[in-house]
């Protein structure tokens, strides 16, 4: 097919940045974007909002099977990332999370810095930074500085994703 180009190819001429991504960046943002929706359409019933995602630990909670040894790696790594020494890093900016009503930044920020929750919550702040990554790769806000650096936040992401998926109570 001469019409057809190589998507990865195209974005890598067509795109500032993409061309610098190494393979493992690339993969990392392809697999998260096949997760993203997997999660959005099997658990979120296409409503991908702050308040489904918040769900999420609820119905696991209530389900038995809100097990947050499954969330510890990436919760401390987003920890790591986005609070020190007692207050945000310069990276947490990035994250755009003044988007959120006061009540989901709370979650978020307590997710964070490590504020003792319910583990609903913590997991509700979790989901939050995850669905901020989306929304900034998915609304060109990641591509405007060239989306590099990224490889880390999305394989954790991907690792909440995936953990999210396992856990949560097949649908009938």
């Amino acid at each position: 097919n001469n019409w057809y180009m190589d998507p990865t190819e195209f974005l890598a001429r067509r795109v500032p940045g993409y061309a610098d991504l190494d393979g493992d960046e690339r993969q990392a943002i392809a697999e998260f974007s096949l997760l993203w929706p997997a999660v959005e359409g099997t658990i979120l019933g296409t409503d991908a909002k702050p308040r489904s995602l918040a769900q999420i630990g609820i119905t696991l909670r209530d389900a038995g099977r809100l097990d947050m040894a499954r969330f510890a790696e990436p919760l401390a790594y987003f920890r790591e990332r986005y609070w020190r020494d007692g207050d945000f890093t310069p990276e947490y900016d990035g994250l755009h999370t003044g988007k959120y009503n006061a009540a989901n930044r709370k979650l978020v920020i307590d997710a964070l810095s490590s504020q003792p929750q319910l583990p609903e919550d913590t997991l509700a702040g979790l989901l939050l930074v995850v669905y901020r990554l989306r929304n900034n790769l998915f609304h060109g806000v990641k591509w405007a500085y060239g989306i590099r650096g990224q490889i880390n936040n999305f394989m954790q992401a991907c690792a909440v994703l995936m953990a999210v998926m396992e856990l949560y109570p097949h649908q009938n």
